[in-house]
Parts: structure tokens; sequence; C-alpha cells
């Protein structure tokens, strides 16, 4: 977060930028509940049972359907006021294999922390989604060599990649070069095929940079107003 903080001020501060924000959702205070899982193997206590025991007493589990009424769903769950606070779970129990209840405090424990209350993931690792767009004047090229620029002065551990439409220009751009050679040999045949001869689309071909040079020349030049 605190990375995410600094690359958003000095993103705040390059005029190639406008508007870059975070897509996600603050980190909120959380509980962690720490399984000791080698304890809860010598006491019996399968995995399943200890996770259903905490869905149905904090949340709500799924028991049983209705006869009566088609698609009725029965659930367990407990009254609000004894799930409320942390120390609730050690008030919970967890039936072993041999059918004997152990004490979730015997094999679980829990601390404070603070983190995103969704889980954000990309390509595995954790991440935080940035937006933005190229300030007026200035291209999406620009503002992606900025972003480029900013995310390298960021402290060691912290990596990008591109998605949605920035991903598919970066891709579109380095495939570039070889596109535009593909295009030059079938133009070539097509004008050799036309003409049914190999000299004269060389010499067409070479007219190919004059003709790039005044696309150029004429993008510079004022239009009419709109």
């Amino acid at each position: 977060m605190a990375a995410r903080n600094q690359l958003l001020g000095m993103a705040a501060k390059d005029p190639r930028l406008t508007a870059v924000r975070p897509n996600g959702m603050e980190d909120v205070p959380q509980y962690r509940v720490d399984v000791d899982w080698e304890k809860a193997g010598a006491l019996g206590v399968p995995i399943t049972s200890i996770h259903t025991t905490v869905s149905a007493a904090f949340g709500s589990a799924y028991v049983t359907t209705s006869c009566r009424e088609a698609g009725s769903r029965g659930s367990l769950s407990r009254p609000r006021s004894p799930r409320m606070a942390p120390e609730d779970l050690e008030k919970l129990y967890v039936r072993n294999t041999a059918g004997k209840m152990s004490p979730y405090s015997s094999f679980a424990s829990g601390h404070w922390t603070y983190a995103s209350p969704r889980l954000e993931r990309f390509n595995a690792f954790p991440s935080l989604n940035i937006w933005g767009a190229p300030a007026p004047g200035k291209s999406s090229g620009d503002a992606m060599r900025a972003m480029e620029e900013i995310v390298s002065k960021l402290p060691k551990g912290i990596g990008f990649d591109w998605t949605g439409l920035s991903y598919q220009e970066r891709m579109a751009s380095s495939q570039a070069p070889l596109l535009y050679a593909f295009s030059m040999v079938v133009i070539f045949l097509a004008l050799a095929a036309l003409y049914e001869s190999w000299t004269i689309p060389i010499s067409i071909m070479l007219v190919l940079p004059l003709g790039v040079i005044g696309g150029v020349l004429a993008y510079f030049v004022p239009g009419p107003a709109q």
C-alpha cells in the first residue's frame, strides 16, 4: 500500500498522465485465524470439520433441502450475539474422528491484521489494479512510458504488468515490424503477379518511403477548423 501511494503521488505530478487512480478497496482491520494443522491432526480433527464449524458459527452452512417446497434450502447459523467478538472462537468445539469434542482454542489462535477486504491477485501474485489516462495532447504510448518510469522508482520487489487495452497495445506494438515486413512481401507478390515481372514491382516498392514521408508531412499540416 505504501508503494501504491508513492506511485499515485508521482503520477499526480507527471504532466503526461491524468486521472490515475486505484481500482480496488482500501485496507481494513481483519481478524486472522491461524490453525495449527499438526495439533489438529494429533487431536484427530478433520480439516472439513474445522471449516464447517467456523462457517456455521460465524456465517451459515447448508444442511438440507426441504421436500415441501421445491428449491427450498435449509441453512444452519448461530444467533448474532454469540458471534460478534473474536473471543467467541474460544467457545467453539469441533468433533474429531473419535466422536469427541475438541475446543477450537486447542489447535487454533487468532490475531488482528490489516489487509484488503477483497482478495486481489494477478497471475497468482498479490496485486493492485491502477487505472489512468494520458493527459490532453499526450498519446497512450507516452502515458505507458511514464508509468514504467514511475514503477522503476518504487522499492525493490514491486513489479507491474499491463492488462486490457494497454496489454493489447503493447503486444501490437511489438508485432508491428513483423506485420509491416509481411505486408510489403504480400504487396510485392501481388504486383509481381499483376505485371508478370520481378523488376516492375521493385521500382514501385521504392516509392514507399516517399509515400511515408508525404503522410508524415500531411499529418503536421493544419487542416480546416472542425
